[in-house]
């Protein structure tokens, strides 16, 4: 021991390497325990030149070791002991690698240390700095290490992180590096070995070299994103699945990438087969975690998927994302969103391809996922097209309320003269077809998209339109369809004579009796079987996403809708011949109003509920008494 201290040089610390340390330790890092991460780290890449280096080269030091990490806990010393059989560090190297910072000791790297140069990899990745969060923990550290060079004595770097360091020769039997953490008081947690297998199983579980915790291997799982698709099999692309998202359940698909160049990352995405938001669970979190060289940089990795592909697991592994402290504020990297360009238009191809060729599997996927998958539509304009082909809906043409069609199905089965897509929007799709507003299509072939969730029609309205085919509600007032609609439907010949007046006369009278209620009176050349509707005039949603609106904002008010009439209907026809009499026109003002209100409970709107009793029974009392006579007789 007197030995080594008469040999041991001492290094001072300039001062403002003693504030880049307190820097280093305290403020770069959310999580302490990412000290062991790096230390570990460390050891791999030790382990890793060691073993390209045995593959050409004969003659080193412990040829018989084997390539692995030990750590060992002394709860009593309250130390921590990270020892590996990599190349180990001859006296320069210790000086350059792990003297880097003091080696920088400039007051322009200091300075570039702001909150914008935290987050750039560029800048702190040129300083070894990783090494140095182990001072959040220590009071002291001590390296020992001896060379792969059997002609180069050990040595022993030791330093509490404050003023000095201090290098001296040692005697040292076997090759690689040893770091003894002398842990401080309040951190004696790090000597529980359990405590230290937790650490490594989240960080650095995939690191190739054996980790031995306690004399207990504890990385046992291999990275199989790094090995060839070939290699793979189908059972272990679902055993790694089940490890990464701690499931029984096997992914619905698998998407396993590899990319050389312009940027080196490997990944395996995975869909899981069941989206527990539908079941009122919690929002889902991101499930990819991020890895440099296989060692966790972090979990939860929200920054390399958008939002509405938060259902996606896996891992993503680059090396050209450096293993320090930068990392955990990364969020403005080129690199990191050149891989996420990447990784979404992959996904995105993935999912197209399904669609087209495997349409069983793309509609459960669809039937999980796809409330997901909407919000894209809203917020990813650079990829709308490509989201709007994943799009699915019910349809007329469907056979019941399950079924899904896509929007490049409606289009391919579009009749050569029509021009518009259309939808409607309702509850369900009892109410669509007890609706008015499917007559004319009905009548004339027409296919239209039922949305029974609301977040579609806001989703067709951006969309706007779909291979130039303009995308249009079947309850707005002006559609293509209804230009030649009246030369198709109406007949006159059935019409009651001179009814041509007597119709124009209605309308008259409807608009002055619902002045208040409606924007407009006009004559139907929608409409086949019902007597009357009420259509939006261009531009506005449909009655029941304003009844959303006025859920979240009570001072909206649904809007005026325009009253069409079905001229051929037998009653509209009666109420016209009834309009021509001045003494029936309290009776026509009661009926033209519970008209309007009837139509507004197909939309599923009832403004005053409250008044519609009493005036249906004051009608049922003016029929009871025309047919008893007690009243005037109705003679139409």
């Amino acid at each position: 021991m007197n030995n080594e201290a008469k040999h041991e040089e001492s290094f001072e610390f300039q001062a403002e390497i003693k504030k880049l340390l307190n820097i280093l330790s305290h403020s770069l890092y959310t999580h302490k325990e990412v000290f062991l991460r790096e230390l570990i780290s460390n050891a791999s890449d030790a382990l890793t030149k060691m073993k390209f280096y045995s593959l050409t080269n004969t003659d080193y030091e412990g040829k018989d070791l084997p390539l692995e990490i030990n750590i060992d806990c002394d709860e009593k010393n309250k130390t921590l002991t990270i020892s590996d059989t990599g190349i180990g560090m001859t006296k320069d190297d210790i000086v350059r690698n792990i003297g880097t910072i003091a080696k920088s000791g400039s007051l322009e790297f200091i300075a570039n240390l702001s909150e914008q140069a935290k987050k750039d990899s560029n800048i702190i990745g040129q300083f070894g700095v990783g090494f140095y969060s182990v001072f959040m923990v220590a009071d002291e550290v001590r390296i020992r290490t001896k060379s792969y060079n059997k002609n180069e004595p050990a040595f022993e770097w030791h330093s509490d992180g404050t003023g000095k360091y201090f290098l001296n020769p040692i005697e040292k039997e076997k090759r690689g590096t040893e770091i003894i953490v002398h842990l401080k008081d309040e951190e004696k947690e790090y000597t529980e070995k359990t405590r230290i297998q937790s650490i490594i199983k989240k960080y650095s579980n995939f690191v190739s070299f054996p980790i031995m915790a306690g004399g207990e291997m504890t990385n046992q799982i291999t990275a199989i994103w790094k090995e060839p698709k070939k290699n793979i099999t189908e059972e272990q692309y679902n055993e790694f699945y089940k490890f990464i998202s701690n499931t029984e359940e096997s992914p619905l698909f698998h998407l396993h990438t590899s990319a050389e160049a312009p940027i080196q990352f490997s990944s395996i995405l995975y869909c899981p087969p069941t989206n527990h938001e539908i079941y009122g669970f919690k929002k889902l979190e991101n499930g990819l975690q991020f890895y440099s060289n296989k060692i966790l940089i972090q979990s939860d990795c929200k920054i390399l998927m958008p939002e509405y592909l938060r259902f996606v697991h896996g891992v993503v592994d680059s090396a050209d994302i450096p293993l320090n402290i930068s990392r955990e504020t990364f969020q403005d990297n080129r690199i990191i969103h050149k891989i996420k360009s990447v990784l979404l238009k992959q996904v995105l191809t993935l999912l197209q391809d399904m669609a087209k060729n495997e349409k069983d599997k793309y509609e459960t996927f669809w039937r999980q996922f796809g409330r997901i998958l909407k919000e894209g539509m809203h917020f990813d304009f650079e990829n709308r097209d490509a989201l709007a082909q994943l799009m699915r809906f019910n349809s007329s043409t469907c056979k019941d309320s399950n079924g899904l069609t896509s929007l490049n199905e409606y289009a391919d089965r579009m009749k050569p003269d029509q021009k518009e897509i259309y939808y409607i929007t309702a509850v369900n799709r009892e109410t669509m077809e007890k609706g008015p507003y499917l007559e004319i299509f009905r009548r004339k072939d027409v296919e239209v998209l039922y949305l029974t969730d609301p977040n579609d029609e806001f989703l067709l309205t951006g969309l706007q339109e779909f291979e130039k085919k303009p995308l249009r509600s079947a309850d707005q007032a002006n559609l293509d369809l209804l230009k030649d609609s009246d030369k198709k439907i109406v007949d006159t010949s059935a019409e009651p004579q001179n009814y041509e007046e007597t119709f124009k006369h209605l309308l008259k009278t409807i608009r002055v009796t619902l002045a208040d209620r409606v924007l407009d009176v006009k004559e139907s050349h929608r409409l086949v079987d019902s007597p009357c509707c009420l259509v939006n005039p261009d531009g506005v949603p449909s009655v029941h996403v304003q009844k959303l609106i006025q859920m979240v904002d009570s001072n909206y008010k649904i809007s005026k809708k325009i009253m069409e009439i079905n001229r051929k209907h037998r009653m509209i026809q009666n109420l016209a011949r009834m309009n021509e009499n001045p003494s029936y026109q309290p009776l026509i003002e009661k009926i033209l109003n519970q008209l309007f209100e009837n139509a507004l409970m197909q939309d599923g709107v009832v403004f005053d509920p409250t008044s519609m009793a009493p005036r249906l029974n004051e009608l049922i009392e003016e029929l009871t008494k025309a047919t008893l006579g007690e009243g005037k007789k109705i003679i139409i």
